[in-house]
């Protein structure tokens, strides 16, 4: 009951500032629905990557969280976005080299706020779990490591019958291939090494590709690739070039304010990760108002 009781309050105190004037109006948008995916399971004021974030984004209807996969020294898979557990736990020291039993054994709510004291790290089964019974859809973030049995994260999800309701992200056409081995049904997303991988990654068979904001905007930047030649002067070019396969585009913002998701939205992208799902949501709720759509 807690939980249910935090989500709605939380919904009112983190709700985005109403804007004036946008900066596109909203009614001349695209028209279709983004994907709304809250990264890292992220929800404002709730330590991230746990069932009480999950809980939250999901009553505020985002359909699909990103969690990220790591493995334990016997052969677990745990939910953790860091190598380690010192940033959102009050213990420390590698995921890899822990147990399951020591890392459930930390706490992982205190470190946002006393009253989510006695939050647990999940277990992937547990991620799986919760959303079957929630309705939502998980985008998994698999982080490399020795001791991550990948096999076993398809067995897992074959276990719950939720080969359908998982997206697998891969980050190699060799990450594609292992995993299409294991469940040919698996859908999967490109986190694409660069723009120039498209082609590649389309043809391959992914299901949809993730684009760096940097990328949609034109930018060049010296840690997530380079702008083709091609697209100088084309607007939008990337995103074109994707839909053009016939492949979604999807990309993650961060903490994109409201004006920031209007661009991404204005550019033609189909959905978006991002670390503020109120202000998303809110804003999703405005465009469909504004479109006669709610």
């Amino acid at each position: 009951m807690k939980r249910h009781v935090v989500a709605a309050a939380l919904s009112v105190a983190f709700s985005a500032p109403a804007f004036a004037q946008d900066a596109v109006p909203l009614n001349e948008l695209p028209g279709w629905d983004i994907a709304q995916v809250a990264h890292r399971g992220l929800a404002p004021g709730l330590p991230e990557n746990t069932l009480a974030a999950f809980e939250d984004v999901a009553a505020r209807g985002v359909k699909v969280i990103e969690i990220d996969l790591r493995g334990t020294t016997d052969g677990d898979v745990v939910i953790m976005h860091d190598e380690t557990v010192d940033r959102t736990t009050d213990g420390s020291g590698e995921v890899t080299s822990m147990t399951l039993a020591e890392i459930k054994d930390l706490d992982a709510g205190s470190w946002v706020d006393a009253s989510w004291a006695g939050e647990t790290v999940p277990t992937y089964e547990e991620a799986i779990s919760f959303a079957q019974d929630h309705g939502i859809m998980l985008l998994l973030d698999i982080k490399q490591s020795d001791v991550l049995d990948r096999r076993k994260i398809v067995d897992i999800t074959e276990k719950h019958n939720a080969t359908l309701n998982v997206i697998v992200g891969v980050r190699s056409l060799e990450d594609l291939a292992e995993f299409r081995s294991y469940n040919p049904n698996l859908r999967t997303l490109g986190f694409i090494p660069n723009p120039e991988a498209i082609d590649d990654f389309a043809n391959a068979g992914v299901e949809i590709i993730r684009l760096w904001p940097q990328w949609i905007r034109g930018e060049d930047s010296e840690k997530r690739g380079e702008i083709p030649a091609y697209c100088e002067g084309v607007e939008n070019c990337l995103v074109k070039q994707v839909q053009g396969h016939g492949r979604p585009v999807w990309t993650t913002a961060g903490e994109a304010d409201r004006a920031e998701l209007i661009g991404l939205i204005d550019a033609g992208v189909n959905g978006i990760l991002t670390d503020v799902p109120d202000v998303l949501s809110e804003l999703m709720d405005d465009i469909r108002a504004a479109q006669g759509n709610s």
